[in-house]
């Protein structure tokens, strides 16, 4: 199993284990020193009794779905006040996962209707509003003109699927050159243009409880139904899976924090695995064989959506920039969550349907491997 892992930034206690002995204190540096603890517990205490009032306007689909119910958990447990406005039918939704755990969100105020239509926005006021909803230009102008002048802070959540790939030095970091054609790269820039006070997420791959796409079920589907999982040539390429009690972590550490405002942060995980990695990882939890089939994606013609739910090539991103500035440490590791992963799929019922493999039968047609016999 391939995996990679950065460097993690250690803080110690300036006065730990094993420091020198001191001189002792004069009585004037005694009242200097304690004139800047004094100080040091005042910022803390401001940090500490600061409540803002959020607003997160949050997607009806997809890998980003799921952000906002733990964001807004953060953000509560952090003091603040939180408000939803999520995209979609109220009546359609609110019994699938993420939106059917709102009621554990003790005092959040949740509101369905479309985030273009300014009609269905609250009328509170708010610090700080959270985009978590549009991938392009005319889905968030809206909320972004509605809230110019009106918020001490905007944050958008956008992706680091913007960046340009990069196939010399594949860890992106934020100062990476990214896509013009991308939809989040327009809104940032409006942002910008617009002078509102804003921060960008870019997040990368995320796993975790409630999650309304599903990495892990494409290598879980084959490995307990004892599959071959295809894996793109050579196996190797890296990826950063991030679970999203980080990513929400990460985007709470802003309220308040004017050093953020105009700037980009990636929201990942510190560790990076290879696609082999997944496999092996699940496998050996799950008590399988890793059976694994590379395959050259060129030599196989794939429909969108068909394969591996990953780039065929590494996506991976730093984090240092977020640590550095915002004081921020991923709590999660991807190998520490694979047994929760590999429970979490079995409790679903996941095993009792039926899944369509006939592109992976493509595949090992055009390797020359055998087909599975069907069950």
């Amino acid at each position: 199993m391939t995996v990679a892992m950065l460097p993690n930034s250690r803080v110690g206690n300036s006065l730990g284990a094993g420091a020198p002995s001191c001189a002792p204190l004069r009585p004037r540096h005694v009242l200097a020193f304690t004139s800047r603890l004094h100080q040091r517990s005042a910022r803390a205490r401001t940090v500490e009794v600061r409540a803002d009032n959020a607003l997160i306007i949050n997607t009806k689909g997809g890998g980003h779905a799921f952000i906002g119910l733990y964001l807004a958990k953060q953000l509560l447990d952090a003091g603040h006040s939180v408000t939803i406005l999520n995209d979609g039918s109220q009546d359609k939704l609110e019994g699938k996962a993420p939106f059917s755990q709102y009621s554990s969100l003790s005092g959040a105020n949740i509101i369905w209707g479309s985030p273009t239509d300014t009609s269905a926005y609250p009328s509170d006021s708010f610090d700080i509003v959270y985009d978590n909803n549009g991938k392009d230009l005319d889905t968030c102008k809206v909320a972004i003109d509605h809230f110019k002048d009106k918020v001490s802070h905007y944050a958008f959540v956008a992706s680091a699927g913007a960046y340009k790939a990069n196939k010399v030095e594949p860890a992106l970091t934020e100062s990476d050159a990214r896509k013009d054609s991308a939809g989040h790269v327009a809104v940032e820039k409006y942002l910008a243009e617009q002078g509102l006070p804003y921060t960008v997420f870019q997040p990368l791959y995320i796993y975790g409880p409630y999650a309304a796409k599903d990495y892990m079920g494409f290598f879980l589907d084959r490995l307990l139904r004892n599959r071959p999982v295809p894996i793109p040539a050579p196996g190797i390429q890296l990826v950063s899976l991030s679970h999203v009690e980080d990513v929400a972590s990460l985007m709470a550490k802003v309220p308040g924090n004017k050093a953020a405002i105009g700037q980009h942060y990636n929201a990942a995980s510190d560790r990076y695995i290879s696609h082999d990695g997944v496999v092996h990882a699940l496998a050996e939890v799950a008590g399988v064989e890793a059976n694994i089939v590379h395959y050259d994606t060129k030599a196989v013609s794939l429909a969108k959506g068909e394969g591996i739910p990953f780039r065929t090539e590494h996506f991976i991103a730093s984090v240092e920039k977020a640590k550095r500035e915002l004081g921020w440490q991923p709590a999660h590791a991807f190998l520490d969550d694979v047994p929760s992963l590999v429970d979490a799929y079995k409790a679903s019922g996941a095993l009792d349907k039926d899944i369509d493999f006939s592109a992976d039968d493509k595949i090992l047609e055009a390797v020359g491997a055998k087909v599975p016999a069907m069950a």
